[in-house]
């Protein structure tokens, strides 16, 4: 790979590829996901073993796997970032393409943004993405991370951004996880239902 070295190609564009419980089964998604450990030995190993890819920087959660890069030539380096996806997961190509969402630049800013937000999440609002995205942030643009001049900008500002959306709007007030949203639901729906409060039911967990 060409890293960000002698080429004298610095900036690049960027660009999102990666999948959700919005485009792929639990199954998928575990054969692709990452152990926090394990992010920057990835995003390294899709710099080192590309000719386009510059800078990159892995998201992976229990709902999302997200890879973000910027390349010299957007093509070229989500075809080399695909197959590298696939040879790692062992997912077959042709079943990955059909999960995968490709974000070139501007689309890719705006889904990092949404995701920050806690708007692309199962529970619209929960605050944990935002943890996370931090923490992609911190590990990406630490000694061992592969995020430099333009990955570690945005990082940045998805953060902040997330920080924002939470402090002046009210998109976190109320349920902020499937369990809250699970529990505000049956103490809405056991009365009419079932003529008992919440606490007098009996409840199974699956």
């Amino acid at each position: 790979g060409n890293g960000s070295g002698s080429s004298g190609k610095v900036l690049g564009k960027v660009v999102a590829i990666g999948l959700s419980h919005n485009t792929a089964s639990v199954d998928v998604r575990e054969k692709l996901s990452v152990p926090e450990p394990e992010w920057n030995d990835a995003a390294a190993a899709l710099v080192r073993e590309s000719d386009s890819i510059l800078e990159a920087a892995v998201l992976s959660t229990c709902n999302r796997f997200e890879v973000y890069l910027c390349c010299d030539d957007i093509f070229r380096g989500t075809l080399e970032a695909t197959a590298f996806l696939s040879k790692r997961s062992g997912v077959p190509l042709s079943q990955l393409r059909a999960v995968l969402f490709v974000l070139p630049e501007d689309e890719a800013v705006w889904h990092l943004l949404r995701v920050s937000a806690g708007l692309d999440s199962l529970v619209v609002g929960e605050g944990q993405i935002l943890s996370q995205v931090r923490r992609c942030f911190e590990v990406s643009t630490s000694d061992g991370g592969s995020a430099r001049k333009i990955l570690s900008r945005l990082l940045n500002v998805a953060v902040s951004a997330g920080r924002r959306v939470r402090s002046e709007t009210d998109i976190a007030k109320g349920a902020v996880s499937i369990s809250s949203a699970a529990v505000e639901l049956a103490a809405l729906k056991a009365p009419p239902v079932l003529n008992l409060q919440l606490r007098d039911t009996r409840v199974a967990i699956i």
